[in-house]
């Protein structure tokens, strides 16, 4: 058994509200065996990925990772469990810009400085030819195309060796052909490697390739019931052959009375003819309702349509990260944070962006000045395609917590509304970003970073983080 997780929960402080985002999950994970969990933008997928890679801790229950209860261990065993054990594959492929496929894939494992660097490197290689890129290995990611990138993302990710892969919408950004490329290449290399595997997508039919699937529903973890269900689309083996087997309206009725003498002779025509005049009104008033009820019911299914579509817009077509990082000299640093619209067409319109900065010093968050810059500070963004915004980060601190020796632990949050329209009406879908990076303080030589710290060339004034 790889991976043993039961009754996880986490849960989030809201004002005076307790939000639970993951709710009494119980999972396993075999050796071998690929583990896909299916859910909506929000649903607790992302919160528990984070949970058992051992990136954030579970506000109750126990998570064992090679027979070792990770939140049991000091500091330092955590942070080898997450590098040997585990590898990460996240949304978007997330290189660092200034260093080649090769240094990128080998990267995680130079940090761990227990191997000599050739033999990290041959490593390197050696997975880079496995997944078709031996030839592009000195290639710098704006040089590769986004298929290429994903490839080095999983080779990085498999560079020590782990017993578990995390894979969050490991296919996202691409298109179909590619898509199927990265499927293939990773059953092959499941195949052949050995490891454990739970892959976080919205694609069903990628879902339905694996040996498990599960669905998150407000934090509620659960099979899926396969019965009944359409066979996936087959995923055609593009690089490497698969595996054999990784498994109307109501009609109202009047009746007339006998009329009666006493009441005069006109009485009977009189009553006729209010029978009918009540008739005919109750009959419109009965097609009237029932016309309301249509036309309220397709207002219902319209707004529940946009709504749909508009999370759409606001999850998958807006993307949004830290950009870079430039050092102003002293604490004062350049932020670059890009939004980005992978459509390009229909705009995508931003209201009241607000970003923040937080310096994590000892188990908390202290905030720091962060000021936007020029167009950064209007208050409706129109977004289409890659757009840049500028701001600047004043590092105060005394001290801060060093996850990464020597370097400081930042995470930027961005909160935002988001909306298909310059001026919208009633619809609008706020999202919440966080960013996190390791930063280089300004007062630490790259001689003393390297003492303890290997990296292939210097030290690096920022390191992008996945989210945690």
């Amino acid at each position: 058994m790889i991976l043993r997780a039961t009754h996880l929960n986490k849960s989030y402080q809201d004002g005076d509200r307790c939000i639970d985002a993951v709710s009494d999950v119980d999972l396993m994970v075999r050796a071998g065996e690929l583990i896909s969990i299916v859910g909506r933008s929000g649903s607790g997928k992302s919160t528990l990925l984070a949970m058992i890679g051992a990136l954030t801790k579970p506000t109750s229950g126990d998570i064992a990772i090679a027979g070792e209860r990770v939140w049991e261990l000091s500091e330092k065993r955590l942070a080898d469990i997450r590098r040997k054990e585990i590898g990460f594959i996240f949304q978007f492929s997330s290189m660092l810009s200034n260093l080649r496929a090769v240094d990128n894939v080998a990267l995680p494992a130079l940090l761990g400085g227990e191997s000599a660097p050739e033999e990290i490197y041959a490593r390197a290689h050696d997975l880079l030819t496995r997944v078709g890129l031996a030839r592009r290995a000195s290639a710098f990611p704006c040089q590769m195309s986004g298929g290429e990138q994903r490839r080095v993302a999983i080779a990085r990710a498999l560079v020590n060796a782990p017993r578990l892969l995390l894979a969050d919408e490991p296919t996202s950004d691409l298109d179909e052909e590619t898509e199927e490329e990265i499927i293939a290449l990773l059953e092959a290399l499941r195949a052949e490697e050995g490891f454990g595997m739970v892959m976080v997508t919205h694609n069903r039919d990628l879902a339905a390739l694996a040996d498990r699937t599960l669905e998150m529903r407000q934090g509620v973890l659960a099979p899926i019931d396969a019965r009944g269900a359409e066979a996936p689309r087959p995923i055609r083996p593009i690089i490497l052959p698969a595996p054999a087997k990784h498994e109307p309206p109501a009609t109202a009725v009047f009746e007339g009375a006998r009329a009666l003498q006493r009441l005069g002779a006109n009485l009977w025509r009189m009553v006729g003819r209010g029978g009918l005049v009540a008739a005919l009104f109750f009959g419109v008033a009965l097609l009237s309702n029932a016309g309301i009820a249509r036309y309220q019911q397709f207002e219902i299914e319209a707004h529940r349509t946009r709504l749909a579509a508009l999370e759409e817009l606001a999850t998958s077509t807006l993307r949004s990260d830290i950009a870079s990082i430039a050092s102003l000299g002293g604490d004062r640093y350049e932020v670059t944070v890009y939004l980005e619209n992978i459509k390009r067409e229909p705009p995508i319109y931003v209201m009241s962006p607000s970003v923040r900065a937080f310096i994590q010093v000892g188990t908390g968050w202290q905030e720091t000045t962060l000021s936007p810059v020029a167009d950064a500070t209007a208050a409706v963004l129109k977004v289409t395609g890659r757009q840049l915004y500028r701001f600047m980060l004043e590092t105060r601190v005394e001290t801060f917590t060093e996850l990464l020796p020597h370097y400081m632990h930042v995470r930027f949050t961005n909160d935002m509304l988001v909306s298909p329209e310059s001026t919208p009406k009633d619809e609008l879908f706020q999202r919440s970003d966080n960013y996190f990076v390791y930063l280089k303080p300004k007062d630490v030589a790259d001689e003393t970073i390297l003492r303890d710290v290997r990296f292939p060339g210097a030290p690096p004034l920022w390191i992008w983080m996945p989210p945690h």
